[in-house]
């Protein structure tokens, strides 16, 4: 009995000694705690429930050449009611007057706020919202509002910025102004403008304290280390909305024409190289069109005729040729290897000038110009090609441009087949902004520039020079000449598109596509620049893959849309005329000098094609009472309405 009592005292003693030993442990560790490493774990807790966070900058805008946007920032606030840091004496005060201020000035009952207002209060909420998308000027008012006006703590007001990105233009040019987005490892990507000169629009990010409060909600806590954002910087691009708009659905009705698979279509300043316009379009499985790749610039295809104009300029140069020197394109079939190169007619063209092969485009006539010159020396064909700096990258802004390829003799795949077969646009690649730079280059007297889609300023372009001449005057000359010929003269390939108004001077193309297939598919393009006597504006319009029993040829697809993009922008371009020395003259000097020109004595009618801004001040001046049917050029006669008012009613386009 006394060992059994012993034995329990022992154990008594040992679980009593434990407790002390654990007591004075527990003891020492919230010392150590309290005083020790207390103030790491002060700080780990005021890390977890303050923060600095990003504040992003407000971006840049994007404006078009005439400062319209193209791109724009817009600011808005959510506002949202902490109802615990606010007294229930400023509550009982202030929260009726806050719920009719509230009323006036976000459009809601007086009710529905001060309801929002009671419940949060009543259960103690954080972060209750009052309202969001707030502008600025309201925000301005909410500010002074009863009970808001006493700030962040004492008027529990929570405010929340949000920058948002809107596109007036909607789905209109969308790849090309493109987008930026941030990515998980806090790098960029994205397209067009908008990433192109995202270190430019972005600005610089501030920072702000906040505290984390209930529901994982943070609130902005007032701070004098707060570090305001830089807004980002404005941008001018080159793009003109009017022309946009033209371009696009110009496209868009003829990629809808013809069931296409896409397509793209350009337009740029002749002497500064400014893409004025710029739209691409694929086709969804639905059959509708939308800017779904940047085709002018990502997209390298073999050209195809639209080529024939750097190989005859190239044969010119080397003295090769001459414009009349004559050509036989046999029946319209030559053999290499077992290879055929045709012509569309059949039977050929037989023996034609060189000028005459360029006109109709004879793919015989070109392959024998260039190979007759060149097969014993390839290398200077490509060399000439490359002189003219074809086999360079232009270096746009914009990300994504694919890289030409001009076969050369050095190059391991090159064959028997490389020199022919690349005379008329096969196994050469290039990108339809690519080709448009160098049609530009011809019809801004030989001087290469390099496309621009931005400006320094309203008054000031970017241009930059790539190549200050592709070829000598000579050449040139005879070049444009022979680009009018192909719209100008009968039997050019782009007769259809001729313009009794102005000369529109370019190049056709019909490419083949997957020709190595049972389902051969084509590429239709218009390649050229207008008016042609002094150009103005360039313009491509590659469209793929038209439904071939619509049609599938170069001047049946793509010219036509050339033509009315030309035609629109060229309606819409005032020609310069000095009406200060109009103002010198009397009326009948005025009518014999200015308006008779214009007059057809004989059944008194304006000729046709004049822009009615041109000729309007001339008349008027005259004291006619002039109206207008339409708007752009004149395409119809006009007669005296009434002789003895002079009234007159003109039809434009």
């Amino acid at each position: 009995m006394e060992t059994n009592q012993k034995q329990f005292l022992y154990r008594l003693y040992l679980v009593a000694g434990i407790l002390v030993f654990l007591g004075f442990g527990i003891g020492y560790k919230i010392f150590h705690i309290q005083y020790v490493d207390g103030d790491n774990y002060r700080q780990l807790a005021k890390n977890k429930t303050i923060q600095n966070f990003t504040i992003s900058p407000e971006r840049g805008n994007i404006f078009s050449d005439d400062g319209s946007l193209l791109a724009a920032s817009t600011t808005s606030f959510d506002i949202y009611f902490d109802a615990v840091t606010v007294s229930d004496n400023n509550f009982s005060k202030y929260s009726n007057q806050l719920s009719e201020k509230l009323s006036e000035s976000l459009n809601k009952s007086k009710e529905f706020f001060l309801k929002r207002l009671v419940s949060a209060k009543k259960n103690n909420k954080r972060y209750q919202l009052i309202q969001r998308g707030v502008s600025i000027e309201n925000l301005n008012k909410i500010k002074q509002m009863p009970l808001f006006r006493m700030g962040g703590v004492r008027g529990g007001l929570i405010i929340e910025k949000k920058n948002s990105r809107d596109y007036p233009l909607n789905k209109i040019a969308e790849r090309t102004i493109g987008y930026e987005r941030l990515t998980k490892d806090d790098n960029f990507s994205g397209v067009g403008l908008e990433h192109a000169f995202g270190s430019k629009l972005r600005g610089k990010n501030g920072m702000q304290l906040m505290q984390k409060i209930s529901n994982g909600k943070w609130k902005p806590i007032s701070s004098n280390n707060k570090i305001e954002p830089i807004p980002g910087t404005d941008i001018i691009s080159t793009i003109n909305i009017g022309f946009q708009d033209i371009t696009h659905h110009s496209l868009l009705k003829q990629l809808e024409d013809f069931e296409a698979d896409h397509g793209t279509a350009v337009v740029m300043e002749t002497a500064t190289g400014e893409i004025k316009a710029i739209a691409n379009l694929g086709r969804t499985s639905e059959g509708k069109y939308y800017e779904r790749l940047n085709y002018a610039v990502g997209e390298h295809l073999e050209p195809g005729s639209t080529f024939k104009l750097m190989s005859i300029i190239a044969a010119l140069e080397d003295g090769k040729v001459d414009l009349n020197t004559i050509i036989d394109t046999k029946n319209g079939v030559l053999d290499f290897y077992g290879s055929k190169v045709r012509d569309s007619k059949k039977g050929g063209y037989g023996k034609i000038s060189v000028n005459e092969v360029f006109k109709v485009s004879s793919n015989t006539g070109i392959v024998k110009i260039i190979n007759d010159a060149y097969k014993d020396d390839p290398k200077m064909f490509s060399n000439r090609l490359y002189n003219m700096g074809l086999n360079n990258k232009l270096g746009v802004s914009i990300l994504g441009e694919s890289n030409p390829k001009i076969p050369h003799p050095n190059d391991k795949d090159w064959n028997g087949l490389s020199l022919p077969w690349m005379v008329y646009g096969y196994g050469v690649l290039l990108s339809p902004l690519q080709i448009l730079t160098f049609y530009n280059s011809v019809a801004n007297n030989g001087e290469m520039v390099k496309p621009v889609f931005t400006r320094q300023s309203n008054s000031m372009s970017n241009k930059t020079i790539l190549n200050p001449s592709i070829c000598s005057d000579d050449t040139l000359e005879k070049v444009k000449l022979m680009l009018e010929n192909v719209v100008n003269e009968k039997g050019g390939t782009g007769y259809n598109i001729k313009s009794n108004i102005y000369k529109i001077a370019g190049k056709t193309g019909t490419g083949q596509v997957d020709y190595n297939t049972d389902n051969m598919q084509y590429i239709s393009s218009f390649v050229g620049y207008f008016p042609a006597n002094k150009p103005k504006y360039s313009c491509i319009v590659v469209i793929h893959k038209p439904n071939k029993k619509k049609g599938y040829y170069g001047a049946t697809v793509a010219a036509p849309v050339f033509k009315k993009i030309a035609d629109k922008i060229y309606s819409l371009t005032p020609e310069l005329v000095n009406y200060n020395k109009i103002e010198k003259l009397n009326s009948s000097q005025i009518y014999s000098k200015v308006v008779s020109p214009l007059i057809d004595v004989g059944n008194l009618s304006i000729i046709k094609g004049k822009n009615y801004k041109n000729i309007l001040p001339a008349l008027e001046n005259l004291g006619l009472d002039v109206s207008f049917i339409g708007t752009g050029l004149v395409i119809k006669n006009f007669r005296f309405k009434n002789k003895s008012q002079k009234k007159i009613v003109i039809s434009l386009i």
